[in-house]
């Protein structure tokens, strides 16, 4: 049990900061000092920045979640930080006595799933022009690795696999049907992006805004395994019966990871020979603001970073986000295998070398054991790799001088069957205290497609800020499956002048 303890925790880390869901920075979605960040929520925003330019110099975040494993344990983080752990889980120094047992695994059915994301926003600038229009450049890194309908079998079957100690008696039998499809996918782009909003009206107590995002996207690669129907019998950890399946197979010719982490890790571009796709995206959005609060009034009073004088009353918002699709154009590798009569797949040394050379290998290693004992047929070398498309709903709420609550519905336009990059729904309400050099918020919802009640915490010190969508529930709950976190330092450019 150690040894799968180990392995487990080397794997959870290493697809950490490996792969990656889509982050939304919560906390920072509704500010008045998100600056040039908006543009990842609603471009129309850019017009109510608090600044006249602002530029990221870099943030990050990463999100891990499952209903799979969970770390609980008969304490929670909080009392392990503050000393109140009871003595009966210390050890004889009188430190937290850690056990393996702590990390536990739950039946899910044919039900489990898994989100896993790192997002990197790489330096982006934002200007105003007059006192209507601003205009913004931009770039990112995104990945994500998603499993869904993932059975309780399957996960039986990687535990024993990893840990030679444990052996489930009889053997496995692995059973997914139609209505629970496996999907297993990883996907990773960079994009560069040019945004234009305008305050169509700019009365005094009123502010209609529109802007859009126009973007050039360029994959960095794919895999995925998707299944309608399987049945596997397992012995052991050295071959697998496939008694009957019918999977659609896809992979980039490509290191995946290797490639996801010099663009994350360096902020660099891939040079043009190394792009794998690419393609086009766009953003679109609106926002209505009522009450005192027309960039009229922000000039003349020189409202710069002070929202005493801003108070606006209310602001909603909406905005079709990342519409748009990656091609591979003679760089995907797909196909398509099914069986009607039992089949064995070693799980020798040649198949775990071939995977232990890069993901390319091992699913090559898989399409010609395809080709030689299945029904094989190879798909189109072109794809589309869907955007994460979301359709987002923003309010923000004045509730007095420096209070402010606000709400975002993030809902996914894009199935989880389909081939591509899926951002999950969510539900989440903010209450706020917004100053110029210090900012606390607190995101409270649904996260996770609605699955997942979440509490976070977020906090900005000048151009410093950090968050994270479940930091408190974690600290007070001793069920952890899952962890968020975001942080990044941006900052205003210039003054405005006095009049």
């Amino acid at each position: 049990m150690k040894r799968t303890f180990q392995v487990v925790c080397c794997a959870f880390l290493g697809m950490v900061f490996q792969s990656a869901k889509a982050q939304s920075f919560s906390g920072l979605q509704n500010s008045n000092f998100a600056g040039v960040h908006s543009v990842y929520s609603n471009p129309a925003l850019l017009t109510s920045m608090a600044y006249k330019r602002h530029a990221n110099v870099t943030s990050m975040g990463f999100d891990v979640n499952t209903n799979l494993v969970s770390l609980t344990a008969p304490f929670t983080l909080w009392q392990a930080i503050t000393g109140n752990v009871p003595a009966a889980y210390l050890n004889n120094k009188g430190k937290v006595q850690w056990s393996n047992d702590y990390l536990q695994s739950y039946p899910v059915g044919t039900q489990g799933w898994a989100q896993m994301g790192v997002e990197w926003r790489g330096p982006a600038y934002a200007k105003r022009i007059g006192q209507r229009t601003v205009w913004a450049t931009h770039v990112r890194t995104r990945a994500n690795v998603s499993m869904k309908n993932v059975s309780d079998a399957t996960l039986a079957y990687a535990r024993e696999f990893l840990d030679s100690g444990f052996k489930q008696a009889g053997g496995l039998q692995l059973l997914q049907t139609a209505t629970s499809p496996l999907s297993l996918q990883a996907n990773a782009y960079q994009e560069i992006g040019a945004s234009l909003a305008y305050a169509i009206v700019d009365a005094k107590k009123l502010k209609v805004s529109a802007g859009v995002t126009a973007k050039y996207l360029m994959g960095l690669g794919h895999a995925s395994v998707l299944s309608e129907g399987m049945q596997l019998q397992a012995y052991g950890r050295d071959s697998i019966v496939i008694n009957h399946s019918m999977f659609d197979i896809a992979y980039s010719d490509s290191k995946l990871f290797q490639r996801l982490m010099q663009g994350v890790i360096t902020g660099g571009l891939p040079s043009l020979s190394e792009i794998m796709g690419n393609g086009f995206g766009m953003d679109l959005g609106v926002s209505v603001e009522g009450g005192k609060g027309g960039s009229v009034v922000q000039f003349k009073e020189r409202w710069l970073g002070d929202p005493t004088v801003r108070n606006y009353q209310w602001r909603l918002a909406a905005s079709l986000m990342d519409w748009g699709h990656v091609s591979y154009k003679n760089r995907l590798n797909t196909f398509h295998m099914s069986n009607a009569n039992p089949v064995t797949l070693k799980m020798d040394s040649a198949l775990m070398s071939a995977f232990a050379q890069g993901s390319t290998e091992g699913f090559a290693y898989l399409e010609q054991f395809a080709r030689d004992n299945m029904n094989y047929s190879q798909g189109a070398r072109t794809q589309r790799i869907a955007m994460p498309t979301q359709l987002l709903l923003q309010g923000d709420f004045r509730l007095m001088s420096r209070v402010y609550a606000s709400f975002v519905w993030q809902q996914s336009l894009v199935s989880a069957q389909t081939m591509g990059f899926r951002q999950p729904s969510s539900l989440l309400v903010t209450p706020r205290i917004e100053m110029k050099w210090l900012e606390v918020a607190m995101p409270v919802g649904l996260t996770q497609d609605y699955r997942k009640g979440n509490i976070g915490a977020y906090v900005r010190v000048g151009p410093l800020f950090v968050g994270s969508d479940n930091f408190v529930s974690n600290l007070m709950l001793n069920n952890i499956k899952g962890v968020n976190m975001y942080l990044g330092l941006s900052t205003s450019i210039g003054k405005f002048k006095k009049h």
